[in-house]
């Protein structure tokens, strides 16, 4: 597995502090890197990429590719790479690593891969690992904890309220 060094969790209370993550997030990301996303049905990953996708100046709708494996988008700042390994399982989706390879290897998007835990081969490659999981009170339906485990240093993760709440 890539050495993720550096690591932290972080509380988000609303859709909005999702967004303003994502801004902070699509500043720290470059071409070449891939991001492993994982947590249960539901937890946001989808909702995640699209809000990146916003922040990295996507034009077009990002859709979940769980039964396509993977979405190309292109209009934004470099190229988003999202695949869902989720409908493959842990035991077929060996068949998608020479071509994940390539794509990372390519350097030129960023590649978001959901269910990342599907892929063990991927664990090299993963620049930053996000694992959301929902708060566990009805009355937050929109809160959420990420941890995040990164290979280099993480962004400081602030809005202009001094949090992302």
């Amino acid at each position: 597995m890539a050495t993720l060094t550096y690591q932290s969790c972080l509380p988000i209370s609303s859709l909005q502090a999702l967004e303003r993550f994502a801004v902070q997030l699509a500043a720290f990301l470059k071409p070449g890197d891939l991001v492993a996303l994982n947590g249960p049905l539901g937890a946001g990953k989808t909702t995640l990429t699209q809000a990146l996708g916003r922040a990295m100046g996507i034009q077009e709708p990002i859709s979940s590719p769980t039964f396509v494996l993977m979405n190309e988008y292109h209009s934004g700042d470099y190229p988003l790479i999202h695949l869902d390994l989720y409908r493959l399982g842990p035991q077929n989706t060996a068949s998608l690593a020479e071509e994940l390879y390539a794509l990372v290897d390519e350097g030129r998007s960023v590649v978001l891969v959901e269910w990342a835990e599907y892929g063990p081969f991927l664990d090299a490659l993963i620049t930053l690992s996000l694992s959301i999981q929902h708060v566990a009170d009805p009355a937050l339906p929109e809160s959420r904890f990420i941890e995040i485990s990164s290979n280099r240093p993480l962004f400081e993760m602030t809005d202009d309220a001094g949090g992302l709440s």
